[in-house]
């Protein structure tokens, strides 16, 4: 598993997001709601390494 996921970018990504969600939720409530539906759209996208690592 750590070889499969061992560049994990959404991980990462998502991470970085939802603390710029949090820290922007105490100032803009509104923005922040927006902001959370990228990590969504991020997820929903297949990861291609777990397609090739199940469908040789």
């Amino acid at each position: 598993m750590k070889q499969l996921f061992g560049r994990d970018f959404k991980g990462k990504v998502s991470v970085a997001l939802y603390l710029t969600i949090t820290i922007c939720a105490l100032f803009l409530p509104i923005l922040s709601y927006v902001l959370l539906f990228v990590p969504t759209l991020l997820w929903v996208i297949p990861d291609r390494r777990i397609e090739k690592f199940y469908n040789p």
